[in-house]
């Protein structure tokens, strides 16, 4: 269980599984995706004792949480992700449109009101759904803003080179937006920001530290106990100095690709705007309001969180 998540051999296997998949969502009615997918799961569930491991890790710290979990709880979770694989490719080859997307009364409306007067943002999501649903979206031109805007993702791509392509080849465009998370500098920083103020959303994961600073972690409590998070992406918004707010596209129905998503958008409180003495305390109260909001969609959507390993070993040392 020491592995860092991006020694962990990507899952799924052979180039021809991640093929089947392409086939089977762009050839079969989603009902049947749904039916493959629960079958191919169990197979693999049987199998994959590692896998289950590492699940049943995450699903005790719920339980200890308050939380029903099943004895299936493990099969479970892999058939979401699963499912969060195949809705990625949909989202992809524009399948998936804004009628799906159900708002919460949160502050969406404020992200929406800054985008229309020309205004970018940081955004902070999470392995928590489908964190790429806002920009497969704006790709294919639906837009919940009057103003059209783009997404450029910070992304760690060491653990999924396999699905990646194939995501690629669904749309060419995919990769021209993407920021590589394990090769961001003093240029790229300066690119980020200038992006951030023609309008646009700039977007990175919170809750995975990169394959190449693993070491640089926060701190926090989550689920209940001791977990390490990654000081860069908190960091980052510092620096870009911009507007933060914490984004998540959950399925609203967790085993259904077909329901609507539910689309939580929330403004940090916390600025970082202050003076560099007080930036540390600063982005550890970040933190905290992130992990909270986090913590609670866990325990609400307890299969759609998508950390294979284990999350809290490393704070354990």
């Amino acid at each position: 269980m020491s592995e860092h998540w991006s020694e962990i051999k990507e899952v799924g296997g052979s180039p021809w599984h991640f093929r089947f998949m392409l086939w089977v969502v762009c050839h079969l009615p989603l009902f049947l995706v749904e039916f493959c997918t629960a079958v191919v799961c169990f197979f693999f569930w049987l199998g994959a004792a590692p896998v289950r491991a590492r699940s049943k890790i995450y699903l005790k710290h719920l339980q200890n949480a308050g939380v029903r979990v099943g004895f299936f709880g493990t099969y479970k979770h892999i058939l979401s992700f699963a499912l969060s694989m195949m809705e990625k490719l949909l989202g992809w080859k524009g399948a998936i449109k804004l009628n799906r997307i159900e708002i919460q009364n949160d502050d969406l409306q404020m992200l929406v009101a800054q985008l229309n007067k020309g205004d970018g943002a940081f955004l902070l999501c999470s392995h928590l759904g489908n964190m790429e649903m806002l920009r497969s979206l704006t790709e294919y031109g639906e837009f919940h803003t009057d103003k059209c805007f783009q997404v450029f993702p910070v992304v760690d791509l060491s653990g999924s080179q396999k699905f990646n392509g194939l995501l690629y080849e669904l749309n060419p465009e995919l990769m021209e937006n993407m920021i590589d998370a394990n090769s961001i500098d003093v240029d790229s920083a300066i690119w980020m920001k200038e992006k951030i103020k023609e309008g646009n959303l700039v977007v990175i994961a919170g809750d995975r530290t990169s394959a190449n600073t693993r070491n640089r972690v926060m701190e926090t409590t989550f689920l209940g106990e001791p977990a390490n998070f990654p000081e860069g992406a908190f960091s980052l918004a510092g620096i870009l100095n911009a507007p933060v707010y914490f984004a998540f596209a959950i399925r609203k129905h967790d085993f259904n690709i077909r329901s609507p998503y539910e689309m939580h958008v929330v403004r940090a409180k916390t600025s970082l705007d202050c003076p560099r003495r007080e930036r540390p305390e600063r982005l550890k109260e970040l933190l905290r309001e992130y992990t909270e909001i986090l913590e609670s969609l866990c325990q609400k959507h307890p299969y759609q969180w998508y950390n294979f390993y284990n999350f809290w070993e490393s704070a354990e040392k």
